[in-house]
């Protein structure tokens, strides 16, 4: 196998480099003029480039923001399905943590991109927009899944598991308007504090068993549970 020379490396980083100045003048220029509101011509501009030599790593304003869309939503979902399935016998809580500081990681790492995609995502092409929604829909899968896991093992509260994940997964994409990378707070220390605010809401007070599957289980958790009524009873 032939390896690449020190000038094809150079030339591969240079392209790299253009690629990502290109995304990330789109990025702005989504934000602050609408993606209707911004033309090819002004993405050239704003990096310095002609039109043409633009259209050399993107055909169209469509073809940036389905590149934004991959570098977020679609990774996203990659992520946490990779995770799901490495996960499967690990516990819930701490499956639900790494899904957390994962997701949050990758908003805090991306927030102007996420920000656009967010705006934007209804002007992608199919089948590139139904990529993006099935994307989320699975993003939100994983973590309704360890909620329920977690709820069915005892460890977490009886909460309806699809709205706490939507509440988690808000105090993430949230980070993406708010967040100030030259502020106070790093981004390891912001994704850490949804973790901990996301666990604590749901870890339950007590340890409890898993949900009984025989009437003998259930009998034995309801006098599980008078024990700790009793004995709490006889402190007072």
């Amino acid at each position: 196998m032939t390896r690449p020379t020190a000038a094809a490396k150079g030339r591969a980083r240079r392209n790299d480099q253009q690629r990502q100045a290109l995304l990330d003048a789109a990025c702005r220029l989504f934000i602050e003029r609408g993606f209707g509101g911004t033309n090819i011509n002004d993405i050239a501009d704003a990096v310095g480039v002609t039109r043409t030599a633009l259209y050399y790593y993107f055909p169209s304003k469509e073809s940036m923001l389905q590149a934004l869309t991959e570098e977020v939503t679609e990774q996203a979902a990659r992520m946490a399905g990779e995770l799901a399935r490495s996960g499967a016998e690990m516990a819930p809580d701490e499956a639900l943590r790494r899904l957390v500081e994962q997701h949050a990681s990758l908003i805090l790492r991306h927030p102007l991109q996420f920000r656009v995609v967010e705006r934007s995502e209804s002007s992608l092409p199919e089948p590139h927009r139904s990529q993006a929604a099935a994307s989320r829909r699975a993003v939100l899968d994983n973590f309704v899944d360890a909620i329920e896991r977690g709820i069915h093992a005892g460890v977490f509260r009886r909460v309806n598991a699809h709205v706490s994940a939507f509440a988690i997964l808000g105090m993430c994409n949230w980070c993406a308007w708010w967040f100030d990378p030259d502020g106070d707070v790093p981004a390891e220390g912001v994704a850490q504090t949804i973790v901990d605010f996301s666990l604590r809401s749901l870890m339950a007070t007590t340890p409890r068993r898993a949900r009984a599957d025989t009437a003998a289980e259930a009998l034995e958790q309801m006098r599980d549970a008078l024990g700790v009524l009793e004995a709490k009873v006889r402190t007072r």
